[in-house]
């Protein structure tokens, strides 16, 4: 037995996959599943989030998703109390967290400390002490031309256009794309990047965003 109580030489393959899905699009599940897997055996396989925001997810092969509602940092809580509990269980010996969110540094460290691997999943744009606190870092890029061309699809469909306070809910719900799938801070810096292709009239809360 490992002196940390965390199981057996042959608990070495056993995986626990923990993805922040609202932090991280659905449109990756398929790497992230296959790049999980190269570590053994995925026993847990779990995204976290609220469910009417994590548009995707739903859908993704063999993912357990645990809706954690309207609070605030909900899905951080839930996904961090579910990974010490795995680790007090004894039930993996590797951990497997999803997400661009520097605060899991704390929860990698203390998963490190406990004597697991932590296999550190995230976009680019993941604070370098997160990524230094994990075993391992793989960063998960999504194409941005084909997310581009999915956002674009999706404002045509909108023939007057959307308000500026409509584009997220509405491509949220659509494509299950948020801001944080994107390299731009604000919806509106998005669309002022790209005149070629969209038109943005009026001001403030009357900005309106409509696709040429």
């Amino acid at each position: 037995m490992y002196n940390n109580g965390l199981g057996s030489p042959a608990d070495d393959d056993r995986v626990a996959l923990l993805i922040d899905g609202e932090n991280i699009s659905s449109a990756l599940a398929g790497k992230i599943i296959v790049e999980a897997g190269k570590f053994g055996e995925l026993l847990v396989k779990r995204v976290y989030g609220n469910a009417a925001r994590i548009r995707g997810w739903d859908e993704a092969p063999g993912i357990k998703l645990v809706h954690t509602g309207l609070g605030k940092n909900a899905a951080d809580i839930a996904l961090a109390l579910d990974a010490a509990e795995l680790s007090f269980e004894a039930k993996v010996r590797t951990i497997v967290l999803v997400s661009s969110d520097g605060d899991f540094s704390h929860l990698a460290t203390f998963l490190r400390e406990r004597g697991h691997v932590v296999a550190g999943m995230g976009e680019g744009k993941a604070p370098v002490n997160y990524r230094k606190s994990c075993s391992s870092w793989l960063t998960l890029d999504s194409n941005p031309k084909d997310m581009d061309q999915k956002i674009l699809a999706e404002m045509r469909k909108q023939k007057d256009g959307l308000l500026i306070g409509r584009v997220s809910p509405t491509l949220r719900a659509a494509l299950g794309v948020t801001l944080s799938d994107l390299e731009e801070k604000t919806w509106r810096k998005y669309f002022e990047k790209r005149p070629d292709t969209f038109k943005i009239t009026g001001e403030a809360q009357q900005t309106r965003i409509t696709a040429r």
